[in-house]
């Protein structure tokens, strides 16, 4: 099930609290609507009464997708600088609940997922679109690493993230997103045929790939991001 709880957030343009329902956790599966509103950007979104200043807290829930194998533990972008340290806690916490710590029923449940860890909500859009274009985020953290390399515009890492934002005839499209207000650069469109060359060539890649799939942090920009 999906659980909210009601807080007063103070708008960060005036400072007048705005009552917001926020969420703790969602079922996608029950809730494809909250889905389709974290991918459209107005989930979790409030206008001020006072100023009309729109505004959406930092996000801090699981995201539950058990008919297209996901569960993500969502963490609010301060908090990527100690990405290792959340990563144990939700590793800790999945396995309670439904890993090798758990019982027998609650494993069958979670062999059906990958568990991740994410920061921000381009980091946790960015999971959705590549599931639902059914692209394995290892290979796309990859692809990622060569258009970089590619990319005549490479801001320095830290307030940027690369970051998938679509697909579209048979394009990736990727940008340059600032976490913190989710500002979008100019658009890359990458032909999709990238993730078929990488997947037909696992020995040329293995090495990348352990690399950014080790823990539940897929993400090669995982120790260059800063708050």
């Amino acid at each position: 099930m999906s659980i909210f709880r009601t807080y007063d957030l103070n708008c960060p343009a005036c400072n007048t609290p705005v009552s917001f329902d926020l969420v703790m956790s969602i079922s996608a599966d029950r809730r494809p609507d909250l889905r389709a509103a974290i991918l459209d950007g107005t989930f979790q979104r409030k206008v001020c009464p006072a100023c009309a200043t729109a505004f959406r807290p930092e996000p801090e829930f699981t995201y539950i997708d058990f008919g297209r194998g996901q569960y993500i533990f969502v963490y609010p972008v301060a908090k990527r600088t100690a990405w290792q340290e959340w990563a144990g806690k939700a590793t800790a916490i999945f396995d309670s609940t439904l890993g090798r710590g758990s019982t027998k029923e609650a494993m069958v449940l979670g062999k059906r997922v990958d568990p991740r860890v994410v920061f921000g909500w381009p980091a946790l859009i960015e999971k959705i679109l590549s599931r639902q274009a059914g692209i394995d985020d290892r290979t796309l953290e990859v692809a990622k690493i060569l258009v970089m390399q590619n990319s005549d515009e490479s801001p320095v890492p830290g307030q940027m993230e690369l970051r998938l934002i679509g697909d579209e005839h048979g394009d990736l499209i990727f940008a340059w997103v600032r976490a913190l207000d989710r500002k979008v650069g100019d658009e890359m469109r990458v032909p999709r045929s990238l993730i078929a060359e990488i997947e037909t060539q696992p020995t040329a890649w293995k090495g990348v790939r352990d690399d950014v799939s080790e823990g539940m942090v897929v993400d090669f920009q995982r120790e260059m991001l800063t708050a």
